[in-house]
């Protein structure tokens, strides 16, 4: 058993390297996280209002860290994202499931424990479908679900063709603060994403850091992409237009519009990203007919309790 206590700050090179060893093996890889250094520590930087004081770490008999569960918990939205359990053994190890378990079951309790993560009773896990670790994991804990999504990349010159403005036809302008469109985004996202990691407020005032572009008519919102950029990589977070105004190009140019911002505000990367639940069959079908491919398949756990 290894001995479990807070984290540091002090901890997080080590951490960043047992993440980066334990995210290149699908049996361990956690759909939080990247699997460059850039990523990972990109990813801890963004946790607030930082990341040791969410986060609980397993020690070794020789002081080394060999395990790691770190949270992400919004007060507006609810929730608490579980970035793992992470928990490293050595090859050769006689019981190395029996173990993981138990060093993940007092990571799991160690950080759930922590004051930030006081009055929250909604927590998630994301993590590889070849890691049944962490499915047996999240069923002994209560998580329910094992709903599947879909990670659809895109890179090269298909991500730069999507760059080149298309003549003709409305275009997707940025949302500002005055723009008349946000009370309409706010209402649409609440509506479209009741499972939403972004209340509507937090999108439209740039909290999580999304870039939003709106595509507008004669009569109002048509629909809106909101994303933004990781450490080689633009994120399309979320893709929305109203009932009436679907299958007919819209949510393609607004996620354009969206990938054209976000390279305009911070320079070219090397490929773009979306998640797509398994079932949402029409934004598999748009990404698709954008040129993005199916990159990795994960699964979400939920369990929804009383604080």
């Amino acid at each position: 058993m290894y001995a479990i206590r807070p984290a540091s700050e002090g901890d997080r090179d080590a951490v960043v390297d047992l993440i980066l060893r334990q995210q290149a093996d699908p049996t361990r890889h956690i759909g939080y996280h990247g699997v460059t250094i850039e990523d990972v520590v990109d990813e801890l930087g963004g946790i607030k209002p930082d990341w040791a004081g969410g986060a609980v770490v397993g020690v070794g008999d020789s002081g080394e860290i060999v395990a790691v569960l770190s949270a992400d918990a919004d007060a507006e939205v609810g929730r608490v994202w579980l970035l793992g359990p992470y928990v490293e053994l050595p090859a050769d190890h006689p019981v190395p499931r029996q173990v993981w378990h138990r060093t993940a079951d007092d990571l799991l309790d160690a950080v759930t424990g922590l004051p930030r993560l006081r009055g929250f009773a909604d927590l998630e896990l994301y993590g590889h479908r070849k890691h049944s670790l962490l499915a047996d994991f999240a069923a002994r804990h209560g998580f329910a679900g094992g709903d599947m999504s879909r990670v659809f990349t895109l890179s090269g010159s298909a991500l730069r063709s999507l760059l080149i403005r298309e003549a003709g036809g409305e275009e997707p302008r940025v949302l500002t603060r005055e723009d008349p469109a946000r009370a309409e985004v706010i209402d649409l996202h609440e509506r479209a994403f009741p499972s939403r990691t972004a209340t509507g407020r937090q999108l439209v005032d740039g909290d999580r850091g999304h870039t939003v572009v709106v595509l507008t008519g004669a009569d109002g919102l048509i629909g809106y992409a909101a994303g933004f950029p990781q450490p080689g990589e633009f994120y399309v977070d979320y893709v929305a237009v109203v009932p009436g105004m679907r299958s007919a190009g819209a949510g393609r140019a607004v996620v354009r519009g969206l990938l054209r911002e976000l390279a305009a505000q911070h320079g070219p990367h090397e490929r773009a990203a979306a998640v797509i639940m398994l079932g949402n069959d029409a934004s598999e079908r748009m990404f698709t007919a954008l040129g993005f491919a199916l990159h990795l398949e994960l699964v979400g756990y939920r369990r929804k309790g009383t604080a």
